[in-house]
């Protein structure tokens, strides 16, 4: 089943949620228990305690005017004795209301019973109008209201241990509700961290298969971008691949094109150097000093035809993949050592300085002429932007990769937001046009990519009027076993 990001989200939040609403239930199921549990506690127990206390007192003052009447036969202590019996009687009534096992249901009834007798009791004396204590219905009495001492005694006591009971299993199933509510939160916590894994997984792993393969497109690499999804993510890699493809064919095309232009150029170029060797020798006859002036500008014309059409050229096998290079080993001085001379002649004529200087570093694997082309660019491009009295230092020293060389130059400098743009093929700094002598902007690009094929990598430090530093560095040859 195809399932697009939006399912896919849908679908791992909703049994995250889904899991919540399972938990919360049983937290709140668990909950209610508790809560009516406690009610029944404190709207049965409790009630029928506070009665039982009540009722002490009750039965107490009852106990007493009844004692008092028969003591006296005042008949306001009868009165108070009948209205007190009445309410012992709604109290116990009341108790029995209440939500009672059989065994205080049973217990409550004898109290009745009992309380009855004494009642029955005292009327019958009343009745019979003897005055005087009898000392057998005194202690009969008695015995009767401690037996309701007794039995209220008893009645706290079972109200009591069920509250305590009560109590104890609400403890209990709060404690179990706590548990499993710390285990399913747990559980929740572990489902949306996993469901957020695999979610973010299927969406940025393509992503990132999706990313790997632009930049190789960037950098000239034309194969097939494949992703593990079956969503938007690869129908966008599809696109991608349709562009790569077509990128593809239009940079095949323009890199024949540009190797067409190039050998174009060497035939009429070979043929003009050759008229202008046989001017130059005058074979036709003596040349005045303007004719001499005229053909070393058609000389120098000619020359930067033919150094333009060779970097054209190099730039077509870079894009194209089809350049080669012929490592060997090599100390990177030696190297540099007669590019720097050829400088010194180069830079006279603005009295530049150019110094060389050199640290103990490992040998590189270089394809020499590849690599002089490299140095002879930074060069001619350090003595192009360093004005009149400037200097150039050239330093070749260790580095983590293996060794390198650094060109540092007092020129003009380049404008901090254009150095990331300097590598570009056919880019100019802005503040270029300070010079009389224009590049073609194809020389750092060919820079760039020559090191790159070694391997290596260029970077530059600049600042406007302070002059600027171009590196190379190299990889170390293997060290022989």
């Amino acid at each position: 089943m195809k399932l697009t990001i939006y399912k896919k989200m849908m679908l791992g939040f909703g049994a995250i949620i889904t899991v919540m609403i399972i938990a919360s239930t049983y937290i709140l199921l668990q909950l209610n228990t508790v809560s009516n549990a406690a009610k029944f506690t404190l709207t049965s127990h409790v009630r029928v305690v506070n009665l039982a206390k009540q009722l002490q007192g009750i039965l107490y003052d009852e106990n007493g005017y009844a004692e008092k009447y028969l003591v006296s036969r005042d008949e306001t202590y009868f009165s108070l004795f009948v209205e007190t019996s009445g309410r012992v009687d709604q109290f116990v009534s009341s108790m029995l209301n209440a939500q009672l096992d059989d065994a205080e249901r049973s217990l409550i009834k004898k109290m009745l019973q009992t309380h009855g007798s004494f009642v029955a009791s005292v009327l019958n004396e009343r009745t019979g109008q003897k005055p005087g204590n009898n000392f057998l219905q005194d202690k009969s009495r008695s015995e009767r209201m401690e037996t309701l001492y007794g039995s209220l005694d008893q009645l706290i006591s079972i109200n009591q241990a069920s509250i305590g009971s009560a109590i104890s299993r609400i403890e209990t199933t709060t404690n179990r509700s706590a548990k499993v509510a710390l285990m399913l939160l747990a559980c929740t916590l572990l489902a949306a961290i996993t469901a957020a894994f695999i979610i973010t997984r299927t969406i940025t792993k393509p992503i990132g298969d999706l990313i790997q393969g632009t930049e190789r497109i960037a950098r000239g690499k034309f194969d097939q971008v494949n992703v593990s999804s079956n969503d938007e993510i690869a129908l966008l890699a599809d696109a991608v691949n349709d562009m790569s493809g077509k990128i593809k064919r239009i940079n095949k095309l323009r890199t024949q094109t540009m190797q067409q232009i190039s050998h174009e150029f060497q035939t009429p170029l070979q043929s003009m150097l050759s008229a202008y060797d046989i001017l130059k020798n005058q074979y036709p006859g003596p040349l005045n000093a303007e004719q001499h002036e005229m053909i070393d500008t058609i000389s120098r014309g000619i020359k930067r035809l033919e150094n333009l059409s060779k970097q054209y050229l190099d730039l077509a096998k870079i894009e194209s993949g089809t350049m080669n290079y012929n490592l060997a080993q090599a100390d990177l001085l030696r190297v540099v050592e007669p590019l720097v001379e050829e400088a010194k002649l180069i830079a006279a004529s603005k009295n530049i300085t150019v110094d060389l200087s050199s640290r103990d570093a490992p040998d590189v694997m270089v394809d020499a002429e590849k690599m002089s082309i490299v140095i002879s660019n930074l060069l001619s491009n350090a003595i192009k932007y360093t004005e009149k009295d400037g200097t150039i230092t050239v330093a070749v020293s260790p580095c983590t990769l293996g060794a390198q060389v650094d060109v540092q130059d007092s020129g003009i400098g380049i404008i901090q937001e254009e150095i990331p743009k300097i590598f570009t093929r056919f880019y100019q700094a802005n503040n270029a046009d300070r010079i009389k002598t224009r590049g073609t902007g194809v020389g750092l690009a060919i820079v760039k990519a020559f090191t790159e094929g070694h391997g290596g990598k260029v970077y530059v430090e600049s600042s406007v009027k302070r002059g600027s530093t171009f590196t190379v560095e190299l990889p170390a040859a293997p060290t022989p076993e």
